[in-house]
């Protein structure tokens, strides 16, 4: 008898359980072997996309393999996200995102293909934005009452710009129209970027825009800086007043915080992998330099692991529930 071939139950048993070792894994091992496509669910120049770029071209020298931002814009990100979802779950395709399109779109939609809670894996918290009420170079008002008592009268004549339903600018917009009691129409873009130049061009009178790309074109005087809604100003635009100062609605406080996610199923050892990689971008002084001249700041610790930013998403889908029913929007 042949026992060349034989292998005990035993035997069998333990190289089967070394094999499914996540750093035994065939998914794991060598990871990645391949660049790794980013999928940003907006137009370019947005935002979220600005931040992602910054973050994983650093990511991208920490791993050995490029990665590629693909933006796939439409639908309030749920676009971009359905695609990642029907991903193969093996770390070649990641999904950037922020606080709209990941957290607040599960209450706007009444079908999605994809349940965000449960078909994606976060793998870090990449960036925490200001959010600046960015209007048209001569628009009057700045600061949070002034824009108030010069509104309010002529509510149904003005309007502001988005990045479609659904998403961070749009949330802004909204959290604004119900701080301040008013009943200000949004024109939705496929883009942040595309909403900012509608209000440069003075197409529009002013969106919620994040400080990554609201700054330099505020510096540029291209925009005018209304409010910065943060209890206290931000180091980038110091002429630019707080919603703390304001008289009125001094806890109208808005920041966007922005992550990378995958589809679930991914090896732990592939997740940890990317995790490192985003928090080894978070520390490099040139990414933080840049960052921060935009006013971005880095995520807490705990917001930095896989595990704290799963949570934070968790946390914000049930947190922006309330808000988005009272809106009374619903998507299909």
């Amino acid at each position: 008898m042949n026992t060349s071939n034989y292998l005990s139950p035993l035997r069998r048993t333990c190289i089967a359980a070394l094999i499914t070792l996540p750093w035994l894994s065939v998914h794991a091992a060598g990871y990645p072997e391949k660049p790794v496509t980013v999928v940003v669910p907006f137009a370019a120049g947005g935002p979220t996309d600005v931040l992602t770029r910054v973050i994983v071209e650093r990511m991208a020298r920490e791993l050995g393999q490029p990665m590629i931002v693909e933006n796939s814009p439409g639908a309030g990100g749920t676009v971009g996200n359905a695609r990642v979802a029907r991903a193969k779950p093996d770390g070649y395709i990641l999904l950037a995102g922020n606080v709209g399109t990941l957290a607040a779109s599960n209450s706007f939609y009444r079908k999605l293909s994809y349940d965000m809670g449960k078909d994606f894996v976060a793998i870090a918290s990449i960036g925490d934005a200001p959010q600046i009420v960015s209007a048209r170079a001569d628009f009057p008002p700045v600061g949070l009452d002034a824009l108030h008592d010069y509104v309010k009268p002529k509510e149904g004549q003005v309007t502001f710009g988005a990045a479609g339903v659904g998403s961070g600018s749009y949330l802004g917009g909204e959290l604004l129209n119900n701080a301040l009691d008013l009943k200000v129409q949004a024109i939705n873009y496929r883009g942040a970027g595309q909403a900012l130049t509608d209000v440069i061009a003075g197409h529009v009178d002013y969106m919620v825009d994040s400080s990554t790309t609201s700054v330099g074109y505020i510096k540029s005087g291209k925009v005018k800086g209304v409010a910065v809604l943060r209890p206290a100003r931000i180091k980038a635009l110091p002429d630019v007043p707080a919603a703390g100062e304001s008289t009125r609605y001094k806890n109208l406080n808005y920041d966007i915080w922005n992550m990378l996610v995958m589809p679930s199923g991914a090896p732990a050892a592939v997740v940890d992998r990317l995790n490192q990689a985003a928090r080894v971008a978070m520390r490099d002084p040139d990414v933080l330099a840049r960052l921060a001249s935009s006013g971005i700041e880095t995520p807490s610790e705990e917001h930095q692991t896989s595990a704290g930013a799963t949570r934070l998403l968790q946390t914000e889908i049930g947190r922006w529930r309330p808000l988005i029913q009272s809106l009374n929007v619903k998507l299909d």
